[in-house]
């Protein structure tokens, strides 16, 4: 065990010993590298506090879950200009690990923020349906595999908040998955692994969520020209989908 800012981790041999009896050291490291268990890697050690463990036996052990990936998600090439707003930027904080220290991260969940591994970013508490930022604040906003955990009547209003929030010429830079109808599949939980490149740095990671609902790229390629925004480029694969939009 070990205590970081007044609050106890656990490595994957304790977690195994003591939560996860039935899983093997390996297993949970697995788990974590999958994004299936939230927690922190330091010295190469993953660590997770009580909760994340709670969540992950909430979400995973009690339900059935259909997993898709890994698949290979490549941001080397990816250039934001200016100051950057990142929603749900707290997990793996990848927009934070590509952006650094001009790259503002929020998310309503403190322990998500605290999770996020070391970068220059700086992370803030906050809805996205809600920012606290004056009008024409930002260069660049971005998400990266957030909306799918947003409900579905609650997207137009995040997508007015980061027009707002934009200058003219203000760009928004979008990942997500797409989730199809569930129909009469047993699978309770949907989830994504992803192995993301920046530069030499490969970051493997997973995004899960209740399969409760539909979503694909033409619901927020429209979303986004209802507000306002210009489609600068846009590609749709079989499971995953990038969209640039622009502030006209």
């Amino acid at each position: 065990m070990k205590k970081i800012d007044d609050k106890e981790y656990f490595d994957s041999l304790e977690i195994s010993k003591r939560y996860l009896k039935e899983k093997s050291e390996e297993e949970i490291k697995i788990l974590f590298e999958e994004g299936k268990l939230s927690g922190k890697k330091l010295e190469d050690k993953w660590l997770a506090d009580e909760e994340a463990i709670d969540s992950y036996i909430d979400l995973f052990m009690n339900e059935r879950y259909f997993t898709i990936g890994p698949l290979k998600i490549d941001l080397t090439n990816i250039e934001m200009k200016g100051r950057i707003i990142d929603i749900g930027g707290g997990g793996e904080g990848i927009i934070g690990q590509l952006g650094g220290q001009k790259v503002i991260a929020i998310d309503p969940s403190k322990r998500e923020l605290e999770e996020a591994p070391e970068n220059k970013a700086l992370n803030i508490i906050m809805d996205a349906k809600d920012l606290k930022f004056l009008d024409s604040t930002f260069d660049s906003a971005t998400s990266f595999f957030t909306l799918m955990y947003i409900p579905v009547e609650d997207h137009k209003k995040v997508f007015e908040e980061l027009y707002r929030v934009l200058k003219d010429g203000g760009e928004f830079y979008f990942w997500d998955l797409i989730i199809p109808d569930r129909k009469d599949s047993k699978e309770e939980v949907y989830i994504i692994t992803l192995k993301v490149k920046i530069n030499e740095k490969l970051i493997e990671t997973g995004y899960g969520t209740r399969w409760n609902k539909k979503q694909d790229a033409n619901h927020f390629l429209q979303l986004g020209k209802n507000v306002g925004f210009e489609v600068l480029d846009e590609k749709i694969e079989e499971n995953v989908f990038y969209i640039k939009f622009k502030k006209e």
